[in-house]
């Protein structure tokens, strides 16, 4: 364990050279200690603190830290003698990584391409459906979180994120469920993509309705317009089917972006599937072969990643799992009887939600009190950045009874505790 003086040098390290706003904030939650060992859903900090990690990064780690079936695996790809990076050649790799997602997606001529993160991918599917219907405006919703690249963050659905931005006269960001809206939009006849997430992350686990997304998929295809679901966070799993749109019973996109729980936390990659429409329509003209990619997608180590992690969800059923742990807690949270806050999501795609009596007797900030309560007892949550009543809840998709146990009881302490300087205030 490091000494103060040595965790004090690190720090101003930090503050000289990094994020000195961000060091601070961490200082004022108490989040300013290094985790020092990290192990499936826990994390060991430079002061001693032991936490039960249910952001899990930001659902990247989906079996939780250093899964070591996954880490051997990539440990002996270090040495293999390919090159990493052959940007003149093609990849094995990629295409039994590619036949195994868009099987999963239901795909089933699709194609598929590969990048680094959700961002980049998300980037890559708004080029492509422009360059596929030789429009230029995209659409998105309210709530939404799509990446911070320049484009995704003019189409979040929230004004945090862009401000000192000017929006953009071709992104729009609709009311989220708006139908209506959205009809109109397209009605225009000049919309190339309209992008969500079938679960938003962001906004506190907040689910479109299957039915909705049907009515919006022909809403497009009515009016030429590519669908494009970004369940970076959302599929592989979490939400109790492969893809958050099956799990709502809603009909396939035009365009599918993963990331997150394809790299196990450990590397950098991300996939975006396609229809074959749009691949004929973008590289299949004489010369466009490779009118898009980058240099690290589609790398050796990362595709190796994407397979070995996708072959450990499948020996774990990951959908199923993720389903059946995410119904026993919500079922146990409300037999519990926790007054106040409303356990809500999909699989194990999860929030924790202040309703009104929470909010009366804790203020407008009870989620974010709730969230400060639950460091003290050893659970790490995140707020949710587009509901300030919500707390999210992303645990791996492995966890453990016992963890769920832990969970529940820190929840009941948290929740007494807040409930006691309430009533003495």
């Amino acid at each position: 364990m490091p000494s103060p003086a040595e965790r004090a040098a690190t720090q101003a390290a930090y503050a000289a050279s990094v994020n000195p706003a961000w060091l601070e904030t961490l200082r004022q939650c108490g989040l300013d200690a290094r985790p020092l060992e990290a192990e499936g859903a826990w994390l060991r900090l430079e002061d001693g603190r032991r936490w039960l990690d249910f952001v899990a990064g930001y659902g990247a780690a989906a079996l939780g830290h250093r899964p070591q079936a996954l880490l051997s695996g990539l440990a002996e790809d270090l040495f293999d003698p390919a090159p990493n990076l052959h940007p003149l050649g093609f990849s094995g790799l990629a295409g039994d990584l590619a036949a195994a997602l868009l099987t999963l997606a239901g795909f089933a001529d699709g194609k598929a391409l590969f990048a680094s993160t959700g961002a980049e991918a998300v980037e890559g599917a708004l080029k492509l459906a422009r360059m596929a219907g030789g429009r230029r405006r995209a659409l998105s919703f309210d709530g939404g979180f799509h990446g911070l690249t320049l484009e995704a963050t003019e189409l979040a659905g929230g004004d945090f994120w862009r401000q000192g931005l000017p929006r953009r006269e071709d992104c729009a960001v609709l009311p989220w469920g708006d139908l209506a809206a959205a009809a109109a939009e397209l009605a225009r006849g000049d919309v190339a993509a309209v992008l969500l997430e079938p679960v938003q992350g962001s906004a506190g686990a907040r689910a479109w309705r299957g039915e909705d997304l049907a009515e919006l998929a022909a809403l497009c295809r009515r009016h030429g317009a590519r669908l494009i679901y970004d369940e970076a966070l959302s599929g592989l799993g979490r939400c109790g089917a492969w893809f958050a749109y099956q799990a709502l019973g809603a009909p396939a996109p035009d365009l599918l972006i993963v990331a997150k729980g394809l790299s196990g936390g450990v590397l950098p990659v991300s996939a975006l599937l396609f229809r074959q429409d749009i691949y004929q329509a973008v590289f299949a003209r004489p010369g466009c072969a490779k009118i898009h990619g980058s240099t690290f997608g589609g790398n050796r180590l990362a595709l190796s990643c994407g397979l070995r992690m996708l072959e450990l969800l499948r020996q774990l059923d990951a959908p199923a799992r993720a389903r059946e742990s995410g119904r026993a807690l919500r079922r146990r949270w409300r037999e519990a009887g926790l007054e106040g806050f409303e356990l809500e999501g999909q699989g194990l795609m999860l929030a924790l939600r202040a309703g009104p009596a929470a909010q009366d007797r804790l203020g407008e900030g009870a989620a974010g009190l709730l969230w400060l309560q639950l460091l003290q007892e050893g659970v790490l949550t995140v707020p949710a950045a587009h509901d300030a009543a919500a707390l999210r809840l992303l645990p791996p998709l492995n966890v453990a009874e016992a963890e769920l146990d832990f969970f529940l009881e820190a929840c009941r302490r948290a929740i007494a505790a807040l409930e006691q300087e309430a009533t003495t205030s």
